[in-house]
């Protein structure tokens, strides 16, 4: 692929050539024929990169760049290392991928890229930084890269269903006229309000629809597009025939393909006004319109699902007891295996969690692919495909991300458990990183802050120990949805968006050394009101973290004299109800005997 790709590179006179790793809907995670970056990185030695998140400048002349961030250092060095000199965002004196083309000074360089399968908001941080520096940045579609793949898969076009109203909490029709109040308080000034928002995002349109597919693994989405006027609201997808509209009955359903010959119609009307995000629109639509014709701004989807109502929090609370039954037998059955010198492999071990989450009632699908590395593997942030040849070794930590999609929630938990003994070190650093754990979800904040000081508090152990981890340490979490969701974060970037109450983030601090392995804990959270507090000065209310999660921290680990007293309680306290909420739902009393303890009840 890449000799075909600098071929059509020589064909239409570019230099350079952005392949990103999302798609026309600006997903993280993609269908198959949608998977450009690893197909274009991919040749005869080597996969391609397969992250969820990267970037690639195919050079006419010199090498090729991938750049990465610290989720992925060791992975693309391992699969691309070859074909790509591996830029590590995050390094000292390593450049984004703008700005390092903007650095060539060779000559006036022609760069090309697909508008469609880029936000406005990207499209221009390249477009300023590359046109500053002599450079140029076209337009190129259709993608260059669909042009030369070979044998590209089809769209999977499965079948699109209801959401009940049990799991949602609001009908479709609340929520539009929820979105049709905001587009009436559109207008700015002199500036007329909204005629028609547009949404490419599909976890936006699948809440907005309460429908559900599988056209992404793990995610319950469906390939769509979506316009709302005052008047109607357009869903484009693969299936408008399946009679949507008896459960959707203030939505029409239109073929996916009509989407473009659509766009270009409304935007002939030059009276039109388009209420375009530039974070979630793809820069292919914003260029269909003139700029007079253009409300930009962040649409009102993405706060409103973010911030979860009760029939969601329930569905959520439900889904992550049946996620723990499954989690707490299959470290049952492990740790079994382990005492009796079995050998295991990660993949066993991944077969073994997939089969224990499968007898959940109402189990829909894993809700991202579950990541098991032992040993070196699990210094690999978002390992891949768990090794199932080599046994995993005694004395080594195994890191278990995973999580479910199942009765209208969705779950994301991180472990970290021992394969034997533990060493003093382990011990250390998995206790450093729990602190970290507890300090965050014990937490109490005003209204109105960001996560990124809730980042710095998180970290602050850590740092005074040396120790530092190359991610962030909350995301947000859908509601039968993507496990990754805006717009609220923990992270040292994320000052934009204040936490409120309704928000689901995830707290996952971690440590991870090459060589050795890693360490990573993860609960989800949802932000309620904090009680009994004094006003706050400013008048803001006070707000706190109300755990998810409920599964025990591995006891082996776990050096008690590090932990404050605050400490223990919390973490008693937190052993105390996943043992009181989770023992009832086992029905082997051997997972009855390992849960007591694990939960240091024994």
């Amino acid at each position: 692929m890449i000799q075909k790709l600098r071929q059509a590179m020589l064909e239409q006179e570019l230099d350079m050539l952005i392949v990103v790793s999302t798609d026309e809907h600006l997903n993280e995670y993609l269908p198959a024929q949608n998977w450009r970056l690893e197909a274009s990185t991919s040749s005869g030695s080597s996969p391609g990169f397969s992250g969820s998140a990267g970037t690639a400048v195919f050079c006419l002349e010199g090498r090729s760049q991938l750049f990465v961030d610290s989720r992925y250092h060791l992975q693309a060095e391992q699969t691309c290392g070859e074909n790509f000199e591996i830029q590590k965002l995050g390094n000292e004196s390593v450049l984004k991928p703008q700005k390092w083309i903007a650095s060539r000074s060779e000559k006036a360089l022609t760069v090309g890229s697909d508008p469609f399968v880029m936000s406005p908001k990207d499209w221009r941080g390249y477009e300023n930084a590359v046109v500053k520096s002599g450079h140029s940045l076209k337009a190129i579609t259709p993608n260059m890269v669909d042009s030369v793949w070979a044998n590209r898969p089809n769209p999977p076009k499965n079948k699109i269903y209801p959401l009940a109203l049990e799991y949602t909490g609001k009908t479709s029709a609340c929520k539009l006229a929820d979105v049709r109040k905001k587009m009436n308080e559109s207008g700015m000034g002199k500036d007329r309000k909204a005629d028609v928002l547009l949404l490419t995002m599909l976890d936006e349109i699948a809440w907005l629809t309460n429908l559900r597919g599988s056209d992404i693994e793990y995610n319950p989405v469906f390939e769509a597009y979506a316009a709302i006027f005052q008047d109607r609201a357009l869903c484009f997808c693969h299936h408008p025939e399946a009679d949507l509209s008896k459960h959707c009955p203030d939505w029409e359903f239109r073929p996916y393909a009509e989407y473009p010959e659509f766009l270009e119609k409304i935007a002939q009307d030059e009276n039109v006004k388009a209420w375009l995000d530039p974070s979630t629109i793809t820069m292919g639509t914003r260029l269909a319109f003139s700029k007079k014709q253009v409300i930009e701004k962040k649409n009102p989807i993405v706060l409103a699902k973010a911030l979860k109502n009760p029939t969601e929090i329930n569905s959520t609370k439900n889904a992550h007891k049946q996620a723990a039954v499954g989690v707490v037998k299959s470290f049952r059955r492990l740790q079994k295996a382990i005492d009796l010198e079995q050998p295991v492999t990660e993949k066993e071990y991944s077969d073994w969690l997939y089969e224990a989450y499968s007898q959940a009632e109402d189990f829909s699908d894993l809700s991202f692919n579950t990541i098991a590395g032992s040993g070196p593997n699990g210094a690999i942030v978002h390992y891949g495909n768990p090794d199932s040849k080599n046994a995993m070794k005694n004395g080594e930590l195994l890191l278990v991300d995973s999580g479910i999609q199942c009765a209208g929630g969705t779950t994301d938990a991180t472990r970290t458990v021992i394969l034997g003994k533990e060493d003093e070190k382990q011990k250390r650093t998995f206790t450093l990183v729990l602190q970290a754990h507890i300090r965050l979800a014990r937490q109490v904040f005003p209204e109105g802050t960001t996560g990124a000081s809730l980042d710095s508090i998180t970290r602050s152990g850590l740092w005074n120990a040396g120790l530092d981890y190359g991610h962030g340490t909350g995301h947000g979490v859908g509601a039968f949805l993507n496990v990754h969701e805006g717009p609220q974060r923990i992270s040292p970037f994320a000052f934009d968006v204040a936490l409120q109450e309704g928000m689901v983030l995830s707290n996952e601090p971690g440590y991870y050394e090459n060589n050795w392995g890693g360490i990573r804990l993860e609960n989800l959270y949802v932000i309620k009101k904090a009680q009994g507090l004094p006003e706050h000065p400013g008048g803001n209310g006070w707000l706190a973290f109300e755990t998810l999660t409920l599964i025990p921290f591995d006891p082996r680990l776990i050096d008690r004299d590090l932990l404050s007293a605050d400490e223990l309680q919390w973490l008693d306290e937190y052993h105390q109800r996943v043992f009181t909420e989770i023992s009832p739902l086992l029905d082997n009393q051997e997972d009855v005997q390992w849960l007591t303890w694990a939960c240091g009840l024994a």
